[in-house]
C-alpha cells in the first residue's frame, strides 16, 4: 500500500485516541507519521495489534528530568474477578524542554516495547507472575501482588528495540505527504538527522552487538520470537547454535557488567581509566561469543 494511503487510512483513528488523551499537538503530528511507520514495519497483518497497542496506552507528559531514563513504558500487574491484567503507561520526562528528535526516538522506542510485549503478555505459576516486555520479563509474587525482581535479559532487550526504534525513525524519513503539515515535519526531522537515523540509546552496548545485529538469523529470529512472545527457550535457541550450553546467560551478564560500567564511568571524576579498561576487556569477550555464533549459522 502506499504510504500516503497509510497516512491517511490511520488519521481518524490517531484523532480520536488523540482527543481521548487530550494529546497536544506535537504528540498528535508524530503519532500521524509514527502509527503508518509501524504498519509498514509489521505489514497490515499486525495493523489491529498495532492499533490497539496505540488505544490502551497512554503518553503521560512530565516535566521531571532525569539524567538516564529519558521516557519509560510501565506496565502493572493487578487483580479482577480472579483473573490477571495490567494497566499500561508511558511517560516522556522533561517534557517541556524535549527536542523534536528526542520526542520521536522517545515515542518509537517505548511504543516498540509495548507492542512486542502484548501477546503472551502474563505467564502464571502457582506463586508467581512473570509480566513480559519484549525478549525479557519482570517477576512478581501473586499473592500479594508484589515486584520481586526483573530478569537479567533486559539490556538484550534495550539493543533489539534500538534497533527496530532506528527502522521505524527511517521509515518515517522515507515518507512523503500531500498534508503540508506533515511534509514539514517529515522534512524538519531530516534536516536534523543523517542520511540513516541513528539513536543515542544504548548505543555503547549497541555498538559492541553490532555485527550480531547485521546476522539475519539472529535479528529474524528475535523480532519474530518478541512479537509473538514465544521468548521462553531462547537460551536453548542460542547455546545450541555455538554448541555449548550456557553462553547465551554468559552473553546476557556480560552486556549487563558493560552496562554498569558505562554508568560508573560516567559518576567517577578520578580512575575512569580503569573502569574503560574494564570495559574494553569485557567488550572483547562479548564480541568472542558473537564471533562463534555468526561462525555457526549458515543464513548471514
Amino acid at each position: 500500500m502506499d504510504n500516503n494511503l497509510i497516512i491517511k487510512k490511520e488519521k481518524a483513528f490517531i484523532d480520536d485516541i488523540s482527543n481521548i488523551y487530550n494529546y497536544d499537538s506535537n504528540i498528535r503530528h508524530l503519532l500521524y507519521l509514527i502509527i503508518p511507520a509501524f504498519v509498514v514495519k509489521y505489514g497490515l497483518s499486525k495493523e489491529q495489534l498495532i492499533l490497539k497497542t496505540f488505544k490502551d496506552i497512554q503518553i503521560i507528559k512530565s516535566t521531571k528530568a532525569s539524567k538516564y531514563i529519558k521516557a519509560y513504558y510501565s506496565s502493572t500487574p493487578y487483580e479482577i474477578n480472579n483473573e490477571f491484567k495490567t494497566k499500561k503507561i508511558m511517560v516522556i520526562q522533561n517534557y517541556n524542554k524535549i527536542s523534536l528528535i528526542d520526542l520521536l526516538d522517545n515515542l518509537v522506542h517505548e511504543f516498540n516495547h509495548a507492542l512486542n510485549s502484548t501477546n503472551q503478555e502474563i505467564r502464571e505459576t502457582s506463586k508467581y507472575l512473570y509480566l513480559r516486555t519484549g525478549l525479557t520479563y519482570r517477576i512478581y509474587s501473586k499473592q500479594p501482588i508484589k515486584f520481586i525482581k526483573k530478569d537479567p535479559s533486559f539490556i538484550l532487550e534495550e539493543i533489539i528495540n534500538t534497533k527496530q526504534t532506528e527502522d521505524v525513525i527511517d521509515i518515517i524519513k522515507s515518507f512523503t505527504s500531500e498534508d503540508p503539515e506533515l511534509s514539514n515535519t517529515i522534512y524538519a526531522i531530516n534536516a536534523e538527522t543523517n542520511h540513516k537515523y541513528s539513536s543515542n540509546s544504548y548505543y555503547l552496548q549497541s555498538y559492541i552487538c553490532k555485527k550480531i545485529l547485521e546476522n539475519k538469523t539472529f535479528i529474524n529470529t528475535l523480532e519474530n520470537l518478541r512479537i509473538t512472545g514465544n521468548i521462553y527457550d531462547i537460551n536453548d535457541w542460542f547455546d545450541n547454535i555455538i554448541g555449548k550450553k550456557g553462553k547465551y546467560q554468559e552473553l546476557i551478564n556480560l552486556l549487563n557488567k558493560v552496562y554498569e560500567l558505562e554508568i560508573e564511568y560516567s559518576k567517577k571524576k578520578l580512575f575512569k581509566g580503569i573502569s574503560l579498561n574494564k570495559i574494553k576487556s569485557i567488550s572483547n569477550d562479548i564480541m568472542k561469543i558473537i564471533e562463534q555464533f555468526n561462525n555457526n549459522v549458515n543464513f548471514k
